[in-house]
């Protein structure tokens, strides 16, 4: 799971955003790499706009 991966996700589910939610409709990433994902990564909007502005 990548930086991108997490910040398509959220502009493509604007309601909602759980990470459960994420898992479920994912082919690639589990709820468990998705929480250790998060847990280990801070995503600022700011940062989330520098990665998906292009």
């Amino acid at each position: 799971m990548t930086r991108l991966d997490s910040c398509q996700f959220l502009l493509s589910s604007q309601i909602n955003d759980t990470l459960t939610y994420f898992a479920e409709h994912s082919k690639h990433f589990s709820h468990d790499l998705v929480n250790r994902y998060l847990a280990g990564e801070r995503i600022t909007p700011r940062l989330l706009w520098e990665n998906v502005r292009g």
